[in-house]
């Protein structure tokens, strides 16, 4: 089961806010826009494909309004899975045409997220509900391994967290300098 590049998106990455805490957090860098936002009305300009990230880097970096500073292009691989009830399935990804990860993109880690309402990707348990607090996480507030992501997707869409169903992403961002 291999991850789908389905796109990137212009991000603020923020601090690990005082009220997680969960150890060894530096930095929040989940797929959800809860905590580390996209750029303000990225959506009213429409230029996303069919998983709600754009198809290149450039196009991404072009949603920043001017004089926004401070935000991160982030690229995301899915997987062809749909994670309800526990139980994973199988799940065609729309066709996107996203231009290839280039080489100065490093992987962060797993994230699992809930999509119930929309096309769009919405909760990220492990930040926006404190989840990190009981589950293994890195310093990006990601899972360090596909298995635990979709461990963790199952846990999520059984459980007390926000509606599923969950997917999991596999997150890169460009390296620093």
């Amino acid at each position: 089961m291999q991850p789908v590049l389905i796109g990137y998106f212009p991000k603020r990455t923020v601090h690990r806010p005082e009220w997680l805490k969960a150890a060894p957090i530096d930095e929040v860098c989940s797929v959800s826009e809860c905590i580390s936002e996209g750029p303000e009305g990225w959506i009213d300009a429409w230029k996303h494909n069919a998983c709600w990230v754009y198809d290149t880097p450039e196009l991404a970096a072009s949603m920043v309004p001017a004089g926004e500073e401070g935000l991160e292009i982030y690229a995301y691989r899915q997987l062809p899975i749909c994670v309800a009830d526990g139980e994973v399935r199988d799940e065609p990804i729309e066709p996107v045409d996203a231009a290839p990860l280039p080489d100065d993109y490093e992987k962060l880690g797993f994230d699992a997220v809930s999509r119930s309402i929309s096309p769009m990707f919405e909760c990220s348990p492990l930040s926006c509900c404190g989840a990190a607090e009981s589950m293994p996480v890195n310093r990006h507030c990601l899972f360090e391994t596909l298995e635990k992501a979709i461990d963790g997707a199952k846990a999520f869409s059984s459980g007390p967290w926000e509606p599923g169903p969950y997917y999991v992403l596999e997150v890169y961002r460009r390296r620093r300098a």
